[in-house]
């Protein structure tokens, strides 16, 4: 149930009451008469009169006292601030102040300004149901009352009528607060009615309130039921609150506004007062005199119940302390495990973040260690000496054809086995020769490298005039060792035919030094660099960077687009950074925008090339 609903629920209803909830009367009490506007017209002519002289303090004040009346606050505080500017030390503005306190809901302030004006010399009389009004919501219903029926005594207005009825129902004087709304509620007073609900729920008849509401708004009255239940069970200021204001809680503003009210005046016990009714007044019956043991039983007895009163008032704010305790520590304790669910899924996100950024890490730092090795690798073949070519042996046995020997290229690491296809390996430390083993030739080493291949089963033919096949290497190997010839052959040496010297040619020109190429590892050092992204297409890296830019502008703001090939993509590169933890740093602050990146280092004499983002 909220304020505004409650403040609403009434002024929804009709002007007009159902006659089942009417009271007997005169037909000419039922005729709909347009009601007096009394404060309106006294309103209208004061602003007749300002129109003529703005500076006349008198309607200022006038007018401010009567836009009050007529439930206008800001208005009435505007006409008081240019009766202040004018005459400061008027008495009146401070009234005037008072009654805009009242209405905004600050009766402790009110009842000081109030004070201070009577101090002054104002009378208050003319004040006296604004003053009553402010008795009333700080819980002082006996001074209250006592302003209610000085107002009464003059010509009251509506609104004094159900102040006063309000009162007396909040202090349990139900019969008297119905007397006093009677002539109001004969001429189908809407806010009298209202007035009647309120009274009935505050003396704990709800189905009363519930049948006036529910018959003046139909199913909408229905929904006071809950504001109805809750009236008994406040104390006399919150009750007052409640149903001038439809406000239910006790808020600290309040609590505080109503310790800033003067003391209260001593009060004298007054006799009920009469109201006029649409029935004949039958005259009052004199009073005898009492007993002095009746006036002291019924002291006694006025003692009892009022003490009685304070005990329920006091048990009831008591019992209102500790729910309001109890659902202080409710709300903090569901505060708290709020903030604890919400610190365990930020610990999950930031675990679950920092799991995914050390698995990129590693697989970054994997791959990075696999290229570094195949680089390795292949600057190690590069650097290694070509071996140079095999030589053939003499044919022992002219006859048959000479068989080739096939060497085969040594591995990067080579060692003495069987290639692939089966052929024989040699390395090439031992110049081609097996192995020796102390002083002797390795017997497995001989008889492997004096295995032959016939020139037939290779597809060659001999040379022509002679049968012997040509030497056939698949790759460079160290040559194989060479026999001696039998002894009978080296008794008839053949003549050696003499081969003439090749004329000296002339010594080529000197050729024109080649300028130094620069050094890849100064043009290109080893730099800290963040990969934000990748592709095939190197002229789709630009519009990839621009998409990235503009999900995160800030941290991009400043940062140059490299690219640099990876296999068969390219990278697409933030930086130069100054260290790998300002490349992180970068790394950090754009996953905060939902952007996944990893810091990199490239190698010196890697090419990194600009991008031309346009």
């Amino acid at each position: 149930m909220t304020r505004q609903l409650i403040l609403r629920a009434f002024a929804l209803a009709g002007s007009a009451v159902p006659l089942s909830l009417s009271i007997a009367a005169p037909a000419s009490a039922q005729e709909v008469v347009a009601p007096p506007t009394p404060n309106a017209d006294r309103l209208a002519a004061q602003m007749r009169i300002l129109a003529t002289d703005p500076r006349n303090v008198e309607a200022l004040l006038t007018a401010g006292e009567a836009s009050a009346r007529l439930n206008d606050p800001s208005a009435a505080a505007g006409f008081f601030a240019r009766a202040q500017a004018l005459a400061p030390g008027n008495p009146r503005v401070q009234a005037g102040q008072a009654m805009v306190m009242v209405r905004m809901e600050k009766p402790g302030e009110a009842l000081r300004l109030f004070a201070a004006a009577e101090r002054a010399g104002v009378a208050m009389r003319p004040y006296a149901s604004d003053r009553g009004l402010a008795y009333d919501l700080i819980g002082a219903q006996g001074h209250a009352q006592r302003e209610h029926r000085l107002a009464m005594q003059d010509d009251p207005d509506d609104d004094t009528i159900r102040r006063f009825a309000l009162s007396l129902g909040i202090s349990g004087r139900t019969d008297e607060a119905m007397a006093v709304l009677d002539p109001l509620l004969r001429r189908s007073d809407r806010g009298a009615w209202r007035a009647r609900a309120f009274i009935l729920a505050m003396n704990n008849d709800a189905a009363g309130a519930d049948k006036i509401a529910a018959s003046m708004m139909g199913g909408f009255g229905s929904a006071l039921s809950p504001f109805f239940r809750r009236l008994p069970t406040l104390s006399p200021a919150d009750k007052a609150f409640a149903v001038h204001f439809g406000e239910l809680r006790r808020t600290p503003a309040r609590i505080a506004d109503a310790q800033s009210a003067p003391p209260l005046p001593p009060l004298a016990q007054e006799p009920p007062v009469r109201v006029a009714s649409a029935d004949t007044a039958r005259p009052a019956e004199p009073a005898r005199p009492r007993r002095r043991s009746e006036v002291r039983s019924a002291r006694e007895a006025s003692e009892r119940a009022r003490d009685r009163q304070e005990a329920e008032r006091l048990a009831r704010q008591q019992a209102e302390e500790a729910e309001a305790r109890r659902l202080a520590e409710a709300r903090a304790a569901e505060q708290r495990e709020a903030e604890r669910q919400a610190e365990l899924q930020r610990q999950a996100e930031a675990q679950r973040l920092a799991d995914a950024r050390a698995a990129q890490e590693r697989a970054e730092a994997e791959r990075i260690a696999r290229e570094a090795e195949q680089q390795r690798l292949a600057r190690a073949a590069a650097a290694r000496p070509a071996t140079p070519p095999p030589a053939t042996r003499p044919d022992p046995e002219p006859s048959q054809p000479a068989p080739v020997v096939v060497a085969r290229a040594p591995d990067p690491a080579p060692r003495p086995g069987f290639a692939p296809d089966g052929a024989m390996v040699l390395p090439a430390e031992t110049g081609g020769r097996p192995p020796r083993i102390g002083a002797e030739d390795n017997v497995i080493a001989r008889i492997v490298a004096g295995i032959t291949i016939p020139a037939s089963e290779l597809g060659v033919e001999p040379m022509p005039g002679r049968e012997e096949a040509p030497v056939v290497a698949e790759a460079a190997a160290p040559p194989p060792p060479v026999v001696s010839p039998p002894p009978e052959a080296e008794a008839k040496p053949e003549p050696v035919a003499k081969t003439p010297e090749p004329k000296a040619k002339p010594a080529p020109k000197p050729q024109p030094k080649a300028k130094p190429k620069p050094d890849p590892a100064k043009t290109d050092p080893a730099r800290h660099w963040v990969q934000v992204a990748g592709g095939a297409n190197v002229k789709a890296l630009p519009r990839e960077w621009k998409r990235l830019a503009a999900e995160a502008p800030a941290e991009f703001r400043g940062k140059q687009a490299w690219t640099t090939p990876l296999r068969f993509t390219n990278r697409l590169l933030a930086g130069p950074f100054k260290s790998e933890g300002a490349a992180q740093d970068f790394v950090n602050a754009i996953a905060k925008k939902g952007l996944s990146a990893f810091a990199w280092t490239s190698e010196a004499g890697q090419k990194i090339e600009k991008l031309d983002v346009k």
